[in-house]
């Protein structure tokens, strides 16, 4: 079971909780009303490593233009670009918007259609920039 704290309790000694979360102990704050849910607070980096099985298969394709478009899976949302370079940046900042839209809109969280893609969504969401962002979906180091 994870360390429980009452909201008030979790308020008044958060520099306790803080130093739990660094020590890698996940913390559960209970709801203070019955219309909420509980809250779960814990490490960056162990929300990272949790997500790290949602992974984004990205299939980039040279069209007879020229140019080139990426699919993005799961996220059912495409990029295009110029050269494959320029459709990689699309498609990082295709991808960050579509986290964004999670942030904006918290619906989508519970919406059933967008609900499966909460994982790959907060995954984005950790990214610092949008070479991070590049780096997560192609799995390579960006110049």
């Amino acid at each position: 079971m994870l360390k429980e704290y009452r909201f008030s309790a979790a308020r008044q000694n958060f520099t306790t909780v803080f130093d739990d979360v660094q020590n890698f102990i996940p913390s559960l704050i209970k709801a203070r009303k019955q219309t909420e849910t509980d809250g779960v607070i814990l490490s960056r980096s162990m929300l990272a490593e949790t997500l790290g099985q949602y992974t984004f298969d990205i299939d980039i394709r040279l069209e007879n233009d020229g140019t080139y478009w990426a699919w993005i899976m799961p996220l059912n949302d495409y990029a295009m670009g110029d050269t494959e370079e320029e459709c990689k940046r699309a498609a990082a900042e295709t991808a960050r918007e579509f986290a964004e839209d999670f942030m904006n809109e918290p619906y989508m969280f519970q919406a059933k259609n967008t609900r499966t893609l909460t994982p790959y969504a907060l995954r984005i969401l950790l990214c610092d920039t949008k070479e991070d962002i590049e780096q997560l979906l192609f799995g390579e180091e960006v110049a």
